[in-house]
Formats: structure tokens, C-alpha cells, sequence
């Protein structure tokens, strides 16, 4: 057979390619759902074997007609979920526990249904397909809605404002209409088990008008497990409270304390159940704090997308400190050599000379007291590359004594890169380009972002064991 034979023989196949496509992306993302590699190399050969492994899927889905024929025969809502890699709703449709809807609203020659919806822990989900001669993907992003295509708002009760979406798709063309989905989520404490979304859509594809839905919900009923369990390290300290076990999320409940020179450090969480599959993040909810002279305390929900096995013993947690910091200012009055440290942590830059040349100003430092091994040269790097210069009447600070970084960002002046001189003690140059060669060095300050180090190398504190059983 010659290749131009069998390259016609296969185009009168009918091949589902959303679908194929759909299941690809859905591998995809869940392997980097799993543990990341540690290192990049690692990471370049996951993506290389991802990539075969969609090759070889393709070409057997076009050369085995079973495959192709499963494949099509997946119902839409499931391959909708699936399309998006929205993974709490791909689990529960596999657990048939997706409320399957017809709600209908007409407006402007468009026609808009909610086909599904779900309700498990504290978040709501669902999907909705446009139909109508109007609806075209052509206008997307010519409008005033979002280039997503579509645009939406909740009732105005203070209790509905609660709910946000936290996940909001693009429209995509099916062969049964233009489909999205979207997942809100609400961090109230106590929610009700049933439950009416109000929803109306403003806009689909640039098309104006009113599509109002009140899409009904209800909960799916969930295990919550009490803990008395807690770790701490020096004047930081968190305490589990309870697990909630969704069918396909997670919702830990926690209290931090932090000391209040560190109100905004944070206390990270990462979850592993005793196979050692880590549950995966969705976001963190801070449900009240209080502060006192000297501590701070948080009381804490945050949601994981992803389920506890039911043979699963216990879950281990490992509590991570990430501590802030604001960028510390220099004024480069100080004639040189001088040192600028870090106000909280031992971090330091010794500034060996200030040097102005024309329109430049360059800047020769070493980066002092920081672990080489633990942060690596590339967050080094990175440190060095964002130290910037900022004329001196231009600081702002807020009612608290702080830096206003928002009312700054225009004025600061970043190298391009800062080049290091010398590879084994940090030494490095940084040139700074002043418009007009007439500006005097002693009106500038440095802005040094220690935060940058800090926050990438946080503290481990002792990992706490929850029984589930």
C-alpha cells in the first residue's frame, strides 16, 4: 500500500478526536497531579514519556476501531469533566454521584442549560452548555466579557457572596453545542445540606442578555473525623482539629499560632495518606484570627481536591514555615563599603562599591550568610536579578509604617541581570540604567527582597500522624 493509499483509507475513518484529545489531557494532568520530581532533568524526561504515550495512543485509536468506539460512547457530561481535568467532578461522575440537569433559559436568540451539577464539602459544581445561531468563539476577547467567553454574578444576599468561583472554563465547540463548567466554593463554617445556586449568565460570546438560573444542589454526605493532634518548633505551633472525608475532596480544619513579629508568615501543609499518595491542593480559607501582644493565632479550613482512599489508616501532615519579609530599604547616602542586613533573618549583602558611569549606576556586592545547598544558585540568582533602585522621594509607606509596594512598582528601576563575578563567594554586579547622565547617586535607595530567600527555604516542623480509623 502506498503512503498516499493509506493516508485516504485513513481519513474516511471517523476518529472522535475531542475525545481522544480529552483523554490525553486528562493523563496528562493527572500525572503532574502526583509527586513532582525533584529535580529538572527528572522532570523533562516525565514530560518526553507523557508525549510518547499520547503518540502511541493516537496512532492506536486511529488503527483499532474498539478504542475509537469506547471512546465515543462516553457520555458528554463525563467527557466534559474530563475536557477540563476538573478532577472533583471527573471523580464523582465515576461514583455516579453527578446530578445530571436540564435547566433551560432562553435570552437573545441564545439558548443556555445547566446539564450538571454537584455539591461536595464546600464546594459546587457544574456544567452548562449555549446553543443559537449567535454563539461564535470568533468574538472572544473583542467584548467586555472575560476571555473565557461568558460572563456571570451571584445573587446580591450577603450569604450568596460568600460563594466565589474558584474555577471558571473556557467555552469550547462540541458537536452538541458550546460547553463550559465552572466550581465555586464558600468558606462558611456550617452550610446547609441543600442548597440553591443563583446563577445568571450576562453574556456569552460578546452576546448580551439575562439567563437566569436557581440550580439545586445537594450535599453529598461526608465523614468527619476528630484530631487532637499538633506539632510545633520555637514560637510556632499548629493543632488538627478535624478531617472531613468527602467522596472526591478533603477538608482539614486546623489552628496556627505564629509569633506576632511573623503575622505574616504562613504555616504550610503538606498531606500524604499512609500508601504515600499525597492529596492535592485546592486552596486554604483563614476562618477567623486574633492577636494579642505577642502571638498570633488562625483558625483554618482548607480543601484538598482530591479523596481519602477508604482503606486509607492515617494521614501524615508536614507542617512547613514560610516566613515574610518586605523588601528592606538602603539609602545609597552610605558611602560604600557597607552592609545591609535582613531585619528578621541572617541575610546580608556587603556593598563593595557604587560606581556611576553616564547614564549608569553600577553596583558591586557580595550576597553573604545564606546556604548555597539548600536554596540553589538559580533562587540566588533570582535574589540578585529582582534587588532594584529606587529614587528616594519615591518610597511610600502606609498607615502602619509599611512599604505601599503598589504605590512603588513604577518607579523602581531593575538591572537587566545581575551578573556574578566571581562563582564561589556570591560575588556579583548589578547595572542600573538612570534616565539622563545627571542624576546624583545619593538621591537612590535599594529595595532588597530578602523575602525571596526566606520564602524559599521554610522550615520543617515535626510531621503529625492522624488515625482515620
Amino acid at each position: 500500500m502506498s503512503k498516499q493509499h493509506f493516508n485516504e483509507e485513513i481519513n474516511k475513518l471517523e476518529f472522535p478526536r475531542e475525545e481522544v484529545m480529552a483523554a490525553i489531557s486528562n493523563g496528562i494532568e493527572q500525572g503532574r497531579k502526583e509527586k513532582r520530581p525533584r529535580n529538572k532533568a527528572s522532570f523533562k524526561i516525565a514530560v518526553t514519556v507523557s508525549a510518547i504515550a499520547a503518540s502511541v495512543f493516537l496512532v492506536s485509536g486511529l488503527l483499532f476501531a474498539p478504542v475509537t468506539n469506547v471512546l465515543a460512547s462516553v457520555p458528554i457530561i463525563g467527557a466534559i469533566y474530563d475536557r477540563f481535568s476538573m478532577q472533583i467532578g471527573y471523580e464523582l461522575f465515576e461514583s455516579n454521584l453527578i446530578t445530571q440537569l436540564n435547566e433551560e433559559a432562553k435570552s437573545n436568540g441564545i439558548e443556555m442549560t445547566v446539564t450538571s451539577a454537584y455539591y461536595d464539602g464546600n464546594v459546587i459544581g457544574l456544567t452548562f452548555k449555549a446553543e443559537g445561531n449567535r454563539v461564535s468563539l470568533d468574538r472572544i476577547g473583542e467584548q467586555e466579557e472575560p476571555d473565557v467567553g461568558y460572563s456571570f454574578h451571584l445573587s446580591d444576599s450577603d450569604e450568596q457572596k460568600q460563594w466565589s468561583s474558584s474555577t471558571m472554563t473556557d467555552l469550547e465547540k462540541t458537536s452538541n453545542g458550546y460547553v463550559g463548567a465552572m466550581e465555586f466554593d464558600n468558606p462558611n463554617a456550617d452550610l446547609p445540606d441543600n442548597y440553591t445556586l443563583p446563577l445568571t449568565f450576562t453574556s456569552v460570546t460578546g452576546v448580551k442578555g439575562t439567563w437566569k438560573f436557581d440550580v439545586p444542589v445537594k450535599r453529598i454526605p461526608a465523614e468527619t473525623i476528630a484530631a487532637d493532634d499538633e506539632s510545633s518548633f520555637e514560637e510556632y505551633a499548629i493543632h488538627i482539629d478535624s478531617i472531613t472525608k468527602g467522596k472526591a475532596t478533603t477538608l482539614l480544619n486546623y489552628r496556627t499560632t505564629l509569633p506576632l513579629t511573623g503575622k505574616d508568615d504562613e504555616i504550610n501543609i503538606i498531606v500524604f495518606d499512609n500508601k504515600g499518595n499525597r492529596l492535592t491542593k485546592s486552596h486554604t480559607d483563614v476562618m477567623s484570627s486574633e492577636q494579642n501582644d505577642s502571638i498570633v493565632k488562625n483558625d483554618v479550613r482548607e480543601l484538598f481536591s482530591s479523596k481519602i482512599p477508604e482503606n486509607a489508616q492515617y494521614l501524615t501532615i508536614q507542617p512547613v514555615i514560610n516566613q515574610y519579609e518586605q523588601e528592606t530599604v538602603s539609602s545609597l547616602e552610605n558611602r560604600a563599603p557597607f552592609t545591609v542586613t535582613s531585619p528578621r533573618l541572617d541575610y546580608q549583602i556587603q556593598v563593595n562599591d557604587i560606581k556611576q558611569n553616564g547614564d549608569q549606576l553600577i553596583l558591586d556586592y557580595n550576597i553573604q550568610n545564606v546556604d548555597t545547598e539548600a536554596l540553589g544558585k538559580d533562587i540566588i540568582q533570582n535574589f540578585a536579578d529582582f534587588i532594584t533602585l529606587i529614587e528616594t522621594n519615591d518610597i511610600v509607606k502606609d498607615k502602619n509604617g509599611q512599604l505601599d509596594m503598589n504605590q512603588m512598582i513604577n518607579h523602581q528601576i531593575r538591572s537587566k541581570q545581575a551578573k556574578e563575578l566571581e562563582n564561589d563567594n556570591l560575588h556579583f554586579q548589578s547595572v542600573f540604567t538612570i534616565a539622563g547622565s545627571d542624576f546624583a547617586t545619593d538621591d537612590y535607595s535599594l529595595l532588597i527582597p530578602f523575602g525571596t530567600l526566606s520564602s524559599n527555604n521554610p522550615v520543617e516542623m515535626e510531621p503529625i500522624k492522624v488515625e482515620l480509623k
